[in-house]
């Protein structure tokens, strides 16, 4: 009696852990699904409840999972005109970071990120090393870029003659993210170059100057629209004064 009494207790221990597994696997599956609908629906906000959800009960997806929430929270998750707090895309940069030191793509995010945050002594120490293992036409631009922020004007134009120069940078193209316009382009290497000058003589009020290069950007890429989005502005800007 005492056999059929411990036999029927890890019978039903068994039953329950097997439904336990099963009940498990149908979330994750409901859970996968939702995803993959929100996904090519382009819901980015079902996205990120669905893949937050998914990632916190299977751990086998991981791998991947850090690379979208980190993008998806970078890119998507933006309030236009409001000031946002980058901390939440920052935690899973740094979880994937965790997993995957090596992450370029992890790694581009949270060098915006920290610049987000007001850190642009990192976030150029991070461009630079990128630069230096990759020598990728972007990460020169982003660079330059952060110069002419800064206000440093020959160090920025020094190096936007060093970028026009070297041909390797020439025959590439910059990345460029519109966060509030919600598109990436990547731009032909000289008009992103010549784009920065257009910033610099803008800055200086040097209207007429700015808008040659702009004019010389859109002859070289007829599609930049960042460059076309300037020129609108400024057309608007003139009409004002």
């Amino acid at each position: 009696m005492k056999l059929f009494t411990l036999i029927g207790i890890f019978a039903a221990i068994l039953f329950t852990a097997c439904g336990s597994k099963s009940t498990d696997e149908k979330v994750t599956l409901d859970v996968e699904k939702a995803y993959n609908l929100a996904h090519s629906a382009g819901d980015k906000e079902t996205v990120i409840q669905t893949l937050t959800q998914w990632a916190a009960i299977d751990s086998s997806i991981t791998n991947w999972v850090w690379d979208t929430l980190a993008y998806y929270h970078y890119f998507y998750k933006v309030t236009p005109g409001a000031v946002r707090n980058p901390g939440t895309a920052l935690f899973y940069v740094n979880k994937g970071l965790a997993n995957s030191p090596s992450n370029e793509f992890l790694k581009d995010i949270k060098a915006k990120l920290v610049l987000e945050k007001g850190d642009d002594t990192t976030a150029y120490t991070m461009f630079e090393e990128m630069w230096n293992s990759t020598h990728k036409p972007t990460y020169f631009w982003d660079l330059t870029w952060l110069e002419v922020a800064r206000g440093n004007v020959p160090k920025a134009l020094q190096m936007i003659d060093q970028a026009m120069n070297d041909s390797a940078i020439m025959s590439g193209t910059v990345t460029m993210e519109h966060i509030q316009a919600q598109m990436t382009e990547n731009v032909k290497a000289e008009a992103a170059f010549l784009f920065l000058k257009y910033q610099i003589e803008f800055a200086k009020q040097n209207i007429m100057k700015g808008a040659e290069y702009l004019q010389k950007c859109v002859e070289i890429d007829p599609n930049f629209y960042a460059a076309k989005r300037s020129i609108m502005e400024l057309q608007r800007y003139s009409a004002g004064r």
